[in-house]
């Protein structure tokens, strides 16, 4: 994913959001999580898990947001770069 794809993520996420985005959430896990935070207070329940669990070179990330039986994933080799996708897909339908 190039670097603009991964800055047009984040300003998604300030749209929705405003300004309680946390700073750096596409490049940041603790701000990511802290972004997971924001929307687990709306009402969604949150998951990550590690698709690459027993590889030493790879890694792939499915972040899941769910609410009401529907689930927004997203699958990212950077964990908060996974994060913010399914954030964006889950908060899309309340805009």
């Amino acid at each position: 994913m190039s670097e603009s794809a991964v800055e047009n993520i984040e300003e998604q996420l300030k749209q929705l959001l405003g300004e309680s985005v946390p700073n750096q959430a596409v490049y940041n896990i603790n701000a990511a999580m802290e972004l997971a935070g924001i929307l687990e207070t709306k009402g969604f329940t949150f998951q990550l898990k590690d698709l690459c669990p027993k590889s030493m070179t790879e890694t792939n990330w499915r972040a899941t947001f769910l609410k009401e039986d529907t689930a927004f994933s997203a699958e990212h080799p950077q964990s908060s770069v996974a994060v913010c996708m399914a954030a964006v897909d889950a908060l899309g339908p309340l805009s």
